[in-house]
């Protein structure tokens, strides 16, 4: 090799280098964005791929004590949204640094068998190094198909009355 090529091979690299350390991890919204998509491709492994493995626990009752953080999170997951097909559709996004807080509606036939339509909630991530951090659904009880679908569930406001047909 002539010093000249050495020194351009040299210089490459360390432009690849600087390059590969200059890129930013995803936002917390770009992540949302890819866990949506990663929902309604019905994509597991990309949602898997999105849930750091220090993720906090989920309160989600389908949860065994023998499924470790990660694994319980992509089970809420897999059972409220992708195996049902649920469409979720942004209504609109808050950031504050780490944390995004999407208001969604979420359709599917998992709903309809309840008798209502939708549901709305928030999902509330928090995220660092392109991973989930947390993750958690808050529904909105004051919407009235929300609260009585949660209500068939034994969950909110509604748990004791019968769902609307």
């Amino acid at each position: 090799m002539t010093t000249t090529h050495t020194m351009c091979v040299a210089a490459g690299m360390s432009l690849a280098c600087v390059s590969a350390q200059a890129q930013p991890s995803p936002q917390p919204a770009a992540v949302l964005d890819r866990y949506i998509a990663a929902v309604h491709a019905g994509d597991m492994a990309a949602v898997r791929a999105l849930i750091a493995p220090e993720v906090e626990r989920s309160d989600f009752p389908g949860c065994t004590p023998a499924m470790d953080n990660p694994s319980c999170l992509a089970h809420y997951v897999d059972a409220t949204v992708v195996r049902p097909q649920a469409r979720l559709s942004v209504l609109s996004t808050e950031v504050d640094g780490d944390r995004v807080s999407a208001l969604l509606e979420v359709r599917s036939e998992l709903y309809r068998r309840a008798g209502v339509e939708r549901i709305v909630g928030r999902d509330v991530l928090r995220v660092t190094d392109g991973q989930i951090r947390s993750f958690r659904f808050v529904p909105d009880y004051s919407d009235a198909p929300t609260a009585v679908f949660f209500g068939t569930l034994g969950i909110g406001p509604r748990a004791s009355q019968a769902p609307a047909k």
